[in-house]
């Protein structure tokens, strides 16, 4: 049995209900939900073999009762079982959780970005200094695979730990290709560009820095809009009335959350300003469905772009070069094929299969 836990059932949801279906149907592992009780357990029982629920207060930064009911559920894991985790607060959670407890189970931990505790704030670097030795040795005792989305991660964490076992790079979490249409490339240069970030609402993802961008793009020609929901777990998480502020100041529409599948097509420019991620899957998405895509230059991100691609990346966040990128947009004279080469490079190398394919062996290596 596969065991996927998440502290968020959306991050289940999101992301990983596709790789799950996959192994499912095409592999014959059973795959069960380990997550809390939120909106999205009743759409997850689709696409998962089973559900344990977790009793978790996910707004908490560290919730100690539900470290407690996650030591419960894994306690009755089997010798034969894989307890697959996603994010490193998850992971936390998890090795919180089997201290003092000899799993005989084996662990996979999959580090989708370093996250809130990598983050250049003070707390986070006291944080970082006080678990480091903590998880020097439960991740050598604990931990059999981690799983990495970029090369910088990879030897990030590797060396905050002194990680010694095994480690992959899988890059992304996989897209299912046919949930996501092509936009219509012919209205794409129109009198009104729309510009658009989808993200979490969160400090490090560059909402500050989006809204400096639309207060200097102040043109009638662009319209800039904001997706996301607030996430009232993450310290860095802007409030919902910040957000309402923040956007009405810079004349940027708020959408809340979208349906990046069948939404994202109405638009023309996707921008990504986060300031740490594995691999944004928005990028990615926004590629797949034909969007401009403008981003920070983030280290998952420098192998998928190229002079051929449908995008930008621009170093540091820099306005001056996302002004740029923007205008020089309606200039482009070959848009289509730029599309079709995006597209194509998603399809070859981060569809659900190829990433089903890739843990399918991490797996049976175990």
């Amino acid at each position: 049995m596969i065991y996927f836990l998440a502290h968020s059932d959306w991050i289940l949801y999101n992301s990983r209900k596709e790789i799950s279906k996959n192994l499912i149907s095409q592999h014959s592992f059973e795959v069960t939900a380990i997550t809390p009780d939120g909106e999205y357990k009743d759409k997850l029982e689709t696409f998962y073999s089973g559900m344990q629920l977790w009793d978790i207060n996910s707004f908490k930064l560290i919730d100690l009762n539900g470290i407690k009911k996650l030591r419960m559920i894994l306690k009755n894991l089997n010798e034969n079982d894989i307890l697959h985790i996603f994010t490193l607060k998850s992971g936390l959670y998890a090795l919180f959780a089997l201290t003092f407890y000899q799993n005989k189970f084996k662990i996979v931990l999959s580090i989708t970005g370093l996250g809130y505790l990598f983050s250049k704030t003070f707390i986070s670097k006291v944080i970082r200094n006080l678990l480091r030795f903590y998880m020097r040795f439960f991740f050598k005792k604990k931990i059999d695979v981690l799983i990495f989305q970029n090369e910088m991660d990879e030897k990030i964490l590797s060396k905050y730990v002194n990680f010694q076992n095994k480690s992959y790079l899988i890059r992304g979490s996989g897209l299912k290709l046919s949930n996501f249409e092509l936009k219509n490339i012919e209205n794409q240069l129109s009198n009104e560009i729309k510009i658009i970030m989808c993200c979490r609402l969160l400090k490090d993802k560059g909402i500050n820095e989006y809204v400096q961008l639309a207060k200097f793009l102040n043109d009638d020609k662009y319209k800039f809009y904001l997706a996301g929901d607030v996430d009232l777990g993450n310290p860095a998480s802007f409030s919902k009335d910040e957000i309402m502020s923040m956007t009405k100041e810079a004349d940027i529409e708020y959408l809340g959350w979208i349906d990046t599948g069948s939404d994202l097509k109405d638009y023309d420019i996707s921008i990504c300003m986060s300031y740490h991620e594995g691999l944004p899957r928005i990028v990615l998405e926004s590629m797949y469905i034909g969007l401009h895509t403008i981003s920070n230059r983030l280290p998952g991100l420098i192998p998928i772009f190229d002079n051929d691609d449908n995008g930008k990346l621009i170093s540091g966040n820099n306005q001056a070069h996302y002004v740029d990128a923007i205008k020089e947009f309606s200039k482009i004279t070959d848009l289509e094929i730029k599309v079709l080469n995006s597209r194509n490079k998603i399809s070859n190398n981060f569809s659900t299969e190829k990433i089903s394919n890739d843990l399918k062996m991490v797996y049976e290596e175990l």
